[in-house]
């Protein structure tokens, strides 16, 4: 891959066979908790890799299993991402897919059905994890199972190529492997993946007992015989290794379904988020030794991300972000008709897709990236009227008076008058910005085309009034009310995609 930074004899919690469809379980959570807590503990691991640490840091190398799949891969899409001007970073795209397979590294296979009731390996757990450039942000997009696709060719380790197919997303996994999943992923949305991680729960149990345990929260009690599982309803701090695996794969919460399992696992990522931040692990050598260990044998990876030093500097980056800039989305999907079963991507999906793509994913509280208007130019059509709008503009490094010279202009020409002010810049590339609120977009265009084609970008915070930020003394006003032809026509509703954040609740 590219490397610009893939019953038991006794009752164990989440053992037995796994059940299929629908209802299949799998351990979504392990995906995020070995990436993130792997990150930030390997960073300090390279610090205090000293005297003794030299040992146990080439010991934790070792662990790691690396394989090139580059061979294997198609076309990768073009990157449509800047690097950021302040960090000189580039955004990291890393493509986290989660094993079942029941051939442990650690022998333990037979506690969840073992390989020969259970043979191969399906990817249950996909997740697209997003490194904004500015490393302010990172956005963890869920890709759910039960998504019928269309999943390409994918070409195979012994030189045959499999033809395109109609099927389940974690059917590419069992079709060829992590290179086949990377494939159909780069297909469907277009988005550059740098590096890949397959990881099977084998270290699981062991990574959050070296955590000494999370936090889970359930709002109904829980008395599952099948996974021998059994929560009281609330809070339970310190959950040891095996119930946290169970909760992980418990098939009988909600309806069952692996849109309602991954909401209450992306819960379970923040819980492991917040304890791998808060706790002692990072200062106690032999809790952050327990942990990588558990980590790094349970890991494949391209040979990008399989040296600890690489990961290290990747890690290093991220320390200033903060923990309410991780954000986790799912897909947006919506019942597949031909079977209820199974989901299928709504169009809001590919608004999803494209944030990532052009590094503007990040939560609510990041600053998107300003984007030019769709109208540049002097012919386009303007749906909404200059008197129908009110304007506030902003001073924000333009001479004195600039602000209330500009909004002058601005209501000659028929525009009303939302006050002046100063204000920091949003783009400080831009002589003068145009933010507007949702679905203010028309008005927004109007304004824009008065000021010569200016930038737009949405600002959810805004009202009603559009807001123009000037950093330049000469900016030209022209009057286009001859070009508004009409009423606006109704909006098409703009896609909704729902996330939470890793400071949220983990009850929420």
């Amino acid at each position: 891959m590219p490397t610009s930074t893939d019953p038991a004899p006794h009752e164990v919690p989440g053992a037995g066979r796994r059940a299929r469809g629908r209802h299949s379980d799998h351990a979504h959570g392990t995906a995020f908790k070995v990436l993130r807590g792997f990150l930030i503990a390997a960073v300090v691991l390279a610090v205090v890799a000293t005297g003794g640490g030299v040992y146990a840091y080439y010991k934790l190398q070792g662990n790691i299993n690396a394989q090139d799949i580059n061979n294997l891969l198609g076309t990768r899409p073009s990157d449509e991402s800047k690097t950021d001007p302040t960090t000189g970073q580039d955004a990291v795209n890393i493509l986290v897919m989660g094993s079942d397979t029941r051939d442990l590294s650690d022998g333990t296979g037979n506690e969840y059905g073992g390989a020969k009731a259970d043979p191969g390996a399906r990817s249950d757990t996909t997740l697209l994890v997003h490194l904004a450039a500015d490393r302010k942000s990172a956005t963890m997009v869920s890709i759910p199972r039960d998504s019928v696709v269309q999943i390409p060719a994918c070409k195979l380790p012994d030189g045959s190529t499999t033809k395109p197919q109609k099927g389940m997303f974690n059917s590419a996994f069992s079709i060829g492997g992590a290179a086949c999943t990377v494939n159909t992923v780069q297909t469907l949305t277009q988005v550059p993946i740098d590096h890949y991680v397959v990881i099977d729960f084998s270290g699981f149990r062991s990574m959050i007992d070296a955590l000494g345990g999370v936090t889970i929260c359930t709002p109904d009690a829980i008395n599952d015989k099948d996974s021998n599982l059994h929560l009281t309803a609330g809070t339970h701090d310190d959950v040891d290794g095996a119930t946290a695996l169970a909760y992980a794969r418990v098939r009988h919460i909600g309806d069952g379904s692996d849109i309602s399992r991954i909401g209450r696992q992306q819960a379970l990522m923040s819980s492991m988020v917040q304890k791998v931040t808060s706790s002692a692990i990072l200062t106690r050598p032999d809790k952050l030794y327990s942990f990588l260990d558990a980590a790094t044998k349970s890991v494949t990876t391209d040979p990008g991300l399989a040296n600890l030093s690489e990961i290290a500097s990747l890690a290093q980056s991220l320390q200033k972000m903060p923990a309410d800039g991780v954000q986790f989305v799912t897909v947006p999907t919506e019942p597949y008709p031909a079977n209820p079963n199974r989901v299928q991507w709504t169009p809001a999906a590919a608004a999803l897709w494209q944030q990532v793509r052009t590094d503007t994913a990040g939560p609510a509280s990041a600053t998107p990236t300003a984007s030019p208007t769709a109208d540049p130019g002097t012919s386009s059509e303007l749906l909404v009227a200059p008197s129908k709008i009110s304007v506030q503009v902003l001073n924000v490094g333009g001479t004195a008076g600039a602000a209330g010279t500009l909004s002058k202009a601005l209501t000659s020409v028929g525009f009303v008058s939302g006050g002046t002010g100063d204000g920091q810049a949003t783009d400080p590339g831009a002589d003068v910005l145009v933010r507007y609120g949702t679905d203010r977009q028309d008005s927004a265009n109007t304004v824009a085309a008065a000021l010569g084609g200016a930038k737009t970008q949405l600002d959810p915070s805004l009202g009603k009034n559009i807001v123009v930020e000037v950093a330049s003394p000469s900016v030209t006003v022209s009057d286009v009310r001859s070009r508004v032809t009409g009423t606006p026509v109704a909006a098409t509703p703009t896609p909704t995609i729902t996330a939470r954040v890793a400071t949220d609740s983990i009850c929420a």
